[in-house]
């Protein structure tokens, strides 16, 4: 379960027992005061205990709401299971593109199996899922999948953001294959004119029918064309750790960002040097703006 739904939790149960402390006083009920004051001390000790932990594995909540959803009693399985397949598709070849650096244009989704989340409970509330990475292994560090998932949950935000801006911004850093996924998710969830939830370890985010709406519409009208070329550049700027860089290309200055592979070659040459790299140009075009054109290393040359 997301560390940030079991915080949530545990301060509506605080709240809900100081009320009854409060009660206990205005009733002069001195034993149920005591009980209830044990009671709260270990909920604010639990509460302190999983504010500090820290979490390694994916974790998400997903809550729905709208006409597919009975309330807290039911849910259209059609519409469950495609809304569930299109979030785990779209987790799936996000993790893929981060980790190879590219997808390619057809074909089967690598390290998809150490991608996959599994379905461990039903979240209260409104009808939700809870969705955990299950792993025999103990980390003691967070997983490529848990980071991968936050990236996810904020890439389905930014693309239903009021701030046109911070859509665009976010789409750069995707392929045409994650675009594909991210609009089948939003087409499921706009068809089934339904609100959605989402809750990660840290952070959530509430998707209302018309920011569904929006976000359809924008994915619809987005296309990421690319192409792959050699390239000689000249290096002038690089941030290993954030995989970015900057250069000259023919004295025209780009700058984009890398694989993690490239990145650590691009640590072993000099600045101000002559490279040849494998570069992967992406023209970000909409029906509603002007093209962009984004950069992208995936292989440095000896």
């Amino acid at each position: 379960m997301p560390r940030k739904l079991e915080l949530d939790g545990l301060k509506l149960d605080i709240t809900a027992v100081e009320k009854l402390i409060d009660d206990a006083l205005k009733y002069g009920d001195f034993v149920a005061e005591k009980l209830y004051l044990r009671k709260l001390e270990k909920l604010q000790k639990e509460l302190i205990n999983h504010d500090n932990e820290f979490v390694t594995n994916a974790s998400v909540a997903l809550f729905f709401d709208g006409d597919a959803v009975h309330g807290s009693k039911g849910i259209l399985a059609s519409f469950a299971g495609h809304s569930l397949d299109n979030f785990q598709e779209l987790v799936n070849k996000v993790f893929a593109y981060k980790e190879n650096g590219e997808l390619g244009s057809r074909g089967t989704i690598s390290n998809k199996a150490s991608s996959n989340l599994m379905i461990t409970g039903v979240a209260k509330g409104s009808f939700g899922f809870i969705l955990d990475e299950v792993s025999d292994q103990i980390e003691i560090t967070e997983t490529s999948l848990k980071v991968t998932l936050e990236e996810v949950i904020e890439l389905i935000s930014d693309t239903a953001s009021a701030d046109e801006n911070i859509f665009v911004s976010s789409i750069e850093n995707i392929d045409q294959r994650i675009l594909q996924s991210l609009k089948n998710l939003f087409i499921t969830l706009d068809k089934g004119k339904s609100c959605l939830r989402i809750v990660g370890d840290k952070k959530e985010y509430r998707l209302d029918s018309h920011s569904i709406s929006l976000a359809r519409r924008r994915t619809e009208a987005t296309k990421i064309d690319e192409n792959e070329e050699a390239k000689n550049i000249v290096l002038i700027g690089q941030l290993p750790e954030s995989c970015k860089f900057e250069a000259l290309d023919n004295g025209v200055l780009i700058s984009g960002v890398t694989s993690k592979a490239a990145a650590k070659r691009l640590q072993m040459k000099k600045m101000n040097s002559t490279i040849k790299v494998k570069m992967i140009i992406k023209t970000v075009s909409s029906i509603y703006r002007s093209d962009k054109t984004v950069y992208k290393i995936t292989e440095v040359y000896d």
